[in-house]
């Protein structure tokens, strides 16, 4: 069973989110900011992060280029979940080594769970 790690600082979200990958299956690990997320992705060795752009702390990109500067940690996928559709974001997210970028209000929480499907059978480059 693939564990993943949600980090958003949305409650209601985050819950919305793990009950439907939970649906599937998944373990669901939680983390309210991106330095929980951090703490979190050492401890609990995810098989993939769903990581939000705007959180207290610590944000979604310098999470993920933490994430991806870290040699335990640099081959685990990540995928944003925000709403925040700039581009220059898209591309800073793409350029610090998101696995994917999926905006929120387009995808419904089972398409979510597809995409993180998706991820995980995908075999790394």
């Amino acid at each position: 069973m693939a564990k993943i790690l949600l980090v958003d600082d949305d409650n209601a979200l985050r819950e919305l989110y793990a009950v439907e990958l939970s649906s599937k299956h998944y373990t669901v690990i939680e983390a309210p900011d991106g330095e929980q997320g951090l703490a979190k992705v050492k401890a609990e060795k995810p098989d993939l992060v769903l990581l939000d752009i705007m959180m207290p702390k610590l944000d979604g990109v310098a999470t993920l280029t933490r994430l991806k500067q870290d040699p335990e940690t640099k081959s685990i996928p990540v995928v944003m979940l925000t709403n925040f559709g700039q581009e220059n974001l898209v591309q800073q997210a793409f350029s610090s080594g998101a696995t994917d970028y999926l905006l929120k209000y387009k995808v419904t929480p089972a398409e979510m769970a597809e995409k993180v499907g998706q991820v995980l059978t995908t075999p790394s480059p």
